[in-house]
């Protein structure tokens, strides 16, 4: 301890400190018992004793500043930092978490930043030459730093701690509340609040004849309202001033020295003081000190963290955690001189009976402890007590036989005054519904009533417990298992389950459920409805199955004291099994239980008897429960290898160096995890399961290991999952670590798809090549049938024109001979005149075809100037004036089948004649077009009277078109409205031979 530090101080407020203890309100039971403080020291861990500064990080870990360094618990250990580490002093006066977990500590000359990895100091040159002291604060605020030190209010910015203006003398600044919507700060003895850039004056409501008091802290509570610790007690907000606290008109925390304050959950203020802690809930003050389980030293800071604990930072003796008050503890601190308590009863009403291992007999009382001296030298060893119905204690010791008090008279029965009895020494008591009392001693049993003690069991067994399963039953625990006591006769009490190879300890009856403690299989249930049993041992989650007694608590939970804790046991309607461990973290100051030792009073409340005092678990009484705040992983390491190869991940984890984005090659695939749940109450008693996704393997059972180790991981994307929970099982915690072990190439998917893909190709290019081939000589055969109709359609063409043109001019000579010889009337007239124009028409139908037939015509430049043609020689000689435009000489690529061209010719010569014959135009036009992706648009367009489209003709010149264009797999559109002319459209797709 550094009393450089401490005596100065101390010497500064002894004299005005008033002791809290005078005026605290507390009932006179409390007062007598001790608290369950758990301390935390040096001998733990901590790096030095005189803690100054408390705060917990986003994980759950506490960090507390020291004048010797910087320690952090997990809940189990501590990791300390000093220069060593990079800390720029050891002296660490304040600390806060922003919101990237990084930590700030406030040291004498400058304020540092902790990464998890590296310390980043950033220096004030303000504060050189300025008085120093104790009174620091780090408040962080979406992600501001703000720092009171040496009297002054600082923030980080850009990397730089820069000076905050505040009204008053400089370097006063005492106290400092920030908050998203302002700041308040203390300046000697005035309290000014800053908000929307502008200082306000908080007023004081002060007594006639008092001083104003200097502020030493602030705290906003979750009502809102804002306290104010001061060198002259507590302040709080009332209609906009400071107004001390008054309970029954009385100050009562006035000259003590108040240094920090924080509020648990249930609302109360706990605030550090100069001297012990005080607690404020409820206009009611609990002043804690070393007289009830804590201490009398300073104490400068108090948080409460994510589980509800309340942490207290004492000057000289560490830490204290508060985790509630269901368990308390009447040990040798509180005037009991035996820690051992072997045997508990009470007669009900105000008194309370400790049996001893080594000091004999006490009663509780009135809030004392007092000895009731049992006339034997030396005292006695208690083994059992029974208060009977009749207000008779008896007593059960070892090798002094069994007494009775009753009205501050003692009596003695033992052998071998009494014959009945089998020895001295006494292992049971219990008393029945008919108010008889059943002895068990260490070799047979036997029964009081009617004052006549009378043989159960002569047997040469210990008889541990007794229990009424009936009106005239009874069941007695020995060595040699249960037995049953039936009219007078006792026989084996058999199961034919695991219930009769047990070594049954104590017993407790549950409606029809038989719950047996033994010494090697630990709680056993049977049914003795249906004969069925279940076994609770360290596989449900007991930390012990060496049980040393069992009741029922008012709720209908099973309590068992056993070797290692309490635990509370529930056997869920489905049939599974919840239990709730309790131990050091929950108060429970004596860890082993003693044998029978188990009292359950009127209120619920139950005494336990261990060897480190008597244990009071008061259910009506808010406690913390064990549950984690966070999962860690601290380790990922591969078997046989003390490193990993940087390239096998991305990034390392500040705080652990775990490996970010893991990809591990086949060949280290033996992979072991340490992980840990961060909680800060019972670490001891979290228990964890895991699992790996990628694997089909279930969840593990529950237990308290906290590492797993696998081997041979075959290739592949997996999840490590961890699951932690305390006693509340609803509040489990999750970890989920993501890696992947690499196949090796060869077995890759990629490998393997890239194979097929190869196989794929080398099947597509084989069978590329065979068509190629193919096609080729398909090409071949084609361009050579193609050859071969093309002779045969001008050999055609020839021979056509040779026979039928021919013909055709014979007929038509023969005709103009006929019609020279012979005397026309009307009716031959009209028939040779049939005969020349059916013979003209043919003629020249039989040109068409010769000149389709003609492979040179079938491009697309000459099938169009082949109708441009038509269409010069059909009106030209009518008053018509004929244009064709759009033709160009690049349309010769377009080579089009014969039966296309055809139909193309024979569309647009049905639309020229019907404008010869019908329309009356005197202008006829067509234009040709090539659109995108080759598609062919002719629009003939008249100026002539039109037509209705909607009436067709008897004619099938216009069904005859539309047929044609389906054959082009074309559109063919004819827009025409009398008097106004003519629009036919067709479009459709023309093949491009090369």
């Amino acid at each position: 301890m550094r009393e450089d530090f401490y005596m100065p101080w101390c010497r500064s407020f002894m004299e005005r400190l008033v002791l809290v203890a005078a005026c605290v309100i507390m009932p006179a039971l409390a007062m007598a018992q001790r608290y369950p403080f758990h301390n935390l020291n040096v001998d733990d861990g901590l790096v030095q004793s005189q803690a100054i500064s408390l705060a917990q990080d986003k994980v759950g870990n506490l960090w507390i500043g020291t004048l010797g360094g910087l320690s952090r618990f997990d809940g189990k250990n501590f990791t300390n930092y000093t220069v060593q580490n990079g800390l720029k002093n050891n002296a660490v006066w304040s600390v806060g978490i922003d919101s990237q977990n990084n930590i700030w500590t406030g040291g004498q000359n400058c304020i540092s930043k902790f990464n998890g990895k590296t310390f980043t100091s950033f220096k004030v040159p303000e504060l050189q030459g300025r008085s120093f002291g104790n009174s620091q604060e780090i408040a962080i605020i979406r992600d501001t730093v703000w720092w009171r030190a040496r009297g002054s209010v600082f923030y980080v910015s850009g990397g730089e701690v820069k000076n905050f203006v505040t009204p008053g003398p400089p370097g006063r600044v005492s106290a400092m509340l920030v908050e998203k919507t302002g700041l308040w700060v203390a300046v000697d003895s005035g309290v000014y609040h800053y908000a929307n850039r502008v200082w306000d004056t908080v007023k004081f409501n002060i007594p006639l004849g008092q001083q104003r008091p200097a502020i030493r802290s602030f705290i906003r509570d979750r009502a809102g309202t804002v306290w104010a610790s001061s060198d002259l007690g507590l302040y709080r907000i009332e209609r906009g001033r400071f107004t001390p606290l008054r309970i029954v008109g009385d100050s009562v925390i006035s000259a003590a020295r108040i240094s920090s304050m924080t509020q648990d959950r249930s609302g109360a203020l706990w605030i550090a003081c100069s001297k012990g802690v005080i607690k404020l809930a409820d206009n009611t003050i609990v002043g804690y000190s070393k007289h009830n389980g804590l201490s009398d030293n300073a104490f400068f800071d108090v948080v409460t963290d994510r589980e509800g604990n309340v942490w207290m930072a004492s000057d000289g003796q560490g830490i204290f955690r508060f985790s509630g008050t269901q368990f308390t503890v009447l040990d040798e601190s509180m005037g009991l001189p035996s820690g051992q308590v072997t045997a508990i009863a009470s007669n009900n009403k105000d008194s309370l009976f400790l049996g001893t291992y080594d000091a004999g007999l006490y009663v509780f009382t009135g809030g004392k402890v007092s000895l009731v001296d049992i006339p034997v030298r030396p005292a006695p060893s208690i083994t059992t007590l029974c208060y009977s119905s009749r207000g008779k204690l008896w007593i059960g010791t070892r090798d002094h036989g069994l007494w009775t008090y009753q009205n501050g008279i003692f009596r003695q029965y033992a052998a071998p005054e009494r014959s009945t009895f089998p020895s001295n020494s006494i292992n049971s008591l219990y008393e029945d519904t008919t108010h008889q009392m059943w002895i068990g001693f260490v070799n047979g049993a036997l029964m009081f009533g009617n004052d006549n003690f009378n043989v159960v069991l002569s047997r040469n067994l210990p008889v541990l417990s007794f229990l009424s399963i009936g009106h005239d039953s009874m069941l007695l625990a020995t060595e040699a298992g249960l037995m049953l006591y039936y009219a007078g006769i006792v026989s084996d009490f058999t199961t034919k389950t695991i219930l009769d190879s047990a070594n049954i300890q104590c017993l407790v009856l549950k409606g029809r459920e038989l719950w047996a403690g033994s010494s090697d299989k630990g709680v056993i249930v049977y049914d003795m409805s249906t004969g069925k049993t279940s076994v609770i041992n360290r596989s449900q989650g007991m930390r012990s199955d060496f049980i040393y007694n069992i009741t029922e608590d008012g709720e209908g939970n099973i309590w068992a004291g056993t070797g290692f804790g309490l635990h509370k046991i529930r056997l869920r309607e489905d049939g599974s099994v919840k239990v709730a461990f309790y131990g050091k973290g929950q108060g429970v100051a004596g860890m082993e239980s003693n044998m029978n030792a188990v009292l359950k009073l009127k209120d619920n409340s139950i005494w336990f008897g261990t060897t480190n005092g008597a244990l009071h678990y008061q259910p009506q009484n808010a406690v913390v429960s064990t549950g984690p705040v966070a999962i860690v992983l601290q380790s990922v390491k591969l078997a046989g290898e003390t490193t990993m190869d940087r390239r096998w991940f991305d990034s390392l984890d500040t705080w652990y160096g775990i490996p970010y984005n893991l990809r591990l090659p086949y060949k280290f695939n033996n992979i072991s995890f340490t992980f840990q749940a961060v909680a800060l109450t019972g670490a001891q008693q979290l228990m964890y399961r895991y699992m790996i996704d990628g694997l089909e393997t279930p969840w593990s059972a529950w237990s308290p290991v906290n590492s797993v180790s696998y081997s041979a991981f075959p290739p592949g994307k997996y999840i490590f999952r961890v699951q932690c929970r305390g006693n509340d099982e609803q509040d489990n915690k999750e970890l989920a670590y993501s890696f992947e072990v690499v196949a090796p190439f060869q077995k890759t998917y990629w490998f393997r798809l890239a194979t097929l893909f190869a196989c794929i190709l080398a099947g597509i290019l084989f069978q590329y090549i065979v068509n190629s081939r193919n096609q080729r000589r398909l090409k071949l055969l084609e361009k050579l049938r193609e050859e071969e109709l093309n002779k045969i359609r001008l050999r055609t063409a020839e021979d056509f024109h040779d026979e039928i043109g021919n013909k055709l001019t014979r007929i038509n000579v023969l005709t103009s001979v006929l019609k020279s010889k012979i005397a026309l009337t009307p009716d031959t007239e009209r028939i040779l005149g049939q005969i020349e124009e059916n013979t003209h028409q043919l003629y020249g139908g039989t040109r068409d075809i010769l000149w389709s037939l003609k492979p040179s015509n079938d491009n697309l430049f000459e099938l169009l100037q082949r109708i441009s043609d038509f269409g010069g020689e059909l009106f030209q000689d009518a008053d018509v004036n004929f244009n064709f435009t759009g033709i160009d000489e690049k349309w010769r690529k377009f080579r089009l089948p014969m039966d296309m061209g055809r139909n193309l010719i024979m569309i647009f010569k049905e639309a020229l004649n019907n404008s010869l014959k019908y329309s009356k135009a005197a202008n006829v036009t067509i234009a040709a077009s090539i659109k995108n992706r080759n598609v062919l648009h002719l629009v003939l367009r008249d100026d002539g009277v039109g037509f209705d489209a909607s009436i067709r003709g008897k004619g099938n010149g216009i069904t005859n078109m539309h047929t044609r264009a389906g054959r082009l797999n074309g559109r063919l559109y004819i827009d025409s409205r009398k008097g106004k002319g003519t629009i036919i459209s067709l479009t459709f797709k023309v093949p491009i031979t090369k």
